[in-house]
This record gives structure tokens, sequence and C-alpha cells, in this order.
């Protein structure tokens, strides 16, 4: 039985395989999956803030996001997706330095322009 030679190249090749795709999904597919999901809840808090103006809770989660943003762009996404980035025109870093000014801004006029950086960063206009 484990002398087949078919059977055993069978198993190599799944395993091979199967190898492959967990370093793919692990490392390219999960981090962009994130940034999506961040940049979602981010651009969520911010239109929902537009009216009702920036509470401590949304600070709070503005601040947690944009750390875990922070996190995610310097060490978890891949070169790729940064060249891809970067020629769509976003800039994840600048956003989390607009999200940072933005928590601590108390001023409308100051709020609007903060959110507007954070959406011109994040490719949304």
């Amino acid at each position: 039985m484990f002398q087949d030679p078919v059977l055993l190249g069978g198993v190599f090749v799944g395993l091979a395989m199967g190898s492959f795709g967990y370093v793919l999904f692990r490392f390219g597919c999960r981090p962009v999956w994130r940034y999506r999901r961040l940049k979602t809840q981010i651009v969520t808090i911010l239109d929902a803030s537009r009216q009702d103006g920036l509470d401590n809770d949304a600070r709070d989660r503005l601040r947690r996001l944009a750390d875990a943003l922070h996190t995610l762009v310097s060490s978890d996404l891949p070169h790729w997706y940064h060249l891809a980035l970067k020629r769509r025109a976003e800039a994840p870093q600048e956003a989390v330095r607009h999200l940072q000014s933005l928590v601590n801004c108390r001023e409308a006029a100051a709020i609007d322009r903060r959110r507007q950086a954070v959406y011109q960063s994040l490719g949304r206009n």
C-alpha cells in the first residue's frame, strides 16, 4: 500500500497544495480582508458622527481602530497590497495620523477638516 508511487505522489502533492493554500490565505487574503473591514468600520463611524458629532464612545472606538489600522499597515499587510494602495491613491498611514488628530479635536470646523482628510486618505471622496 505505501509503496504505490501514485499514492505517495498524491499525498505529497496534497500536502504541498494545502501548505501553499494556508500560506496564501494567512499572509495574503486575511490581512487584506482585515484592512477592508477596518476601513469600512472607520467610514461608518465617521458617517454616523456627521450629524451628531463625535461623542466619547465614537472617539474611543476611532482611537482603537486607528491603532489597529497602524499595526496592520506597518506589519501585516503584504507589500503587493501596499503597491495597490499607492496606485489607488490610498494612504492608510496618513489616515491614521488624521484619525489621531480627529480624536483630539473639539471644534466643529477642525473635525470636518480632519474627517475630509481621513476620507481622502482612505480613498473615499
